[in-house]
């Protein structure tokens, strides 16, 4: 189970939004909303990296074990960013492969090209990423993610970029993965309609 107790984040000494408490179960997603500019997406990011004058507080539990918020979930979790945040020196695929660093490379391309498939993209590992639409460069983004199953997928506006149709196939490709891994997920969307169905939410408040 991951358990946020009592958890906000504080921006130069001024706390961004009151406290949220939540319990999520194994291969469930967790649904964050709230107003613009609340901070949502400075959660996410502060609890995989310390940025100056940026403080988290409260107690955030993994699977029983209490998590020094110095340490941060980053060894546990991949993160999908707002913004592709693709290595143009890279090839689709080896962008893919990036998160995949424990794993054994002979295992690398056959999770690229299952991935690719699944995304819409099949058959351009070797392409060049700044040749694709944005839609098409946060896929790559999601693809990256998925890849090495992470046991928390942290999701900042994962789906914004993409058209209904490509929407709801990265959706399900998402929601598939954190079930069939029995693994956390942590959605920050503005739109309801991305939230899995019958999922829970936390709406934060100033």
């Amino acid at each position: 189970m991951l358990i946020f107790d009592e958890v906000s984040v504080s921006r130069a000494g001024r706390q961004l939004f009151q406290p949220v408490s939540f319990a999520l179960e194994p291969g469930k997603i967790m649904t964050l909303q709230g107003e613009s500019g609340l901070g949502k997406s400075t959660l996410l990011h502060a609890l995989i990296d310390q940025e100056s004058g940026v403080e988290i507080s409260g107690q955030i539990i993994l699977d029983g074990n209490p998590m020094d918020p110095s340490n941060r979930l980053s060894a546990e979790s991949q993160t999908v960013f707002q913004e592709p945040l693709l290595f143009p020196h890279l090839s689709i695929g080896a962008n893919i492969e990036l998160s995949m660093h424990q794993l054994q490379g002979a295992s690398h391309r056959d999770r690229v090209n299952q991935l690719l498939n699944q995304i819409g993209l099949s058959g351009m590992a070797e392409q060049d990423p700044f040749q694709l639409s944005r839609g098409q460069m946060m896929r790559v983004a999601v693809a990256r993610a998925l890849a090495p199953h992470p046991r928390i997928l942290l999701l900042d506006e994962p789906l914004s970029a993409l058209d209904s149709e490509t929407r709801e196939q990265v959706k399900h490709l998402i929601f598939e993965q954190v079930r069939h891994d029995a693994a956390y997920g942590v959605l920050v969307t503005h739109h309801p309609e991305d939230r899995p169905q019958g999922g829970d939410m936390v709406c934060l408040m100033p």
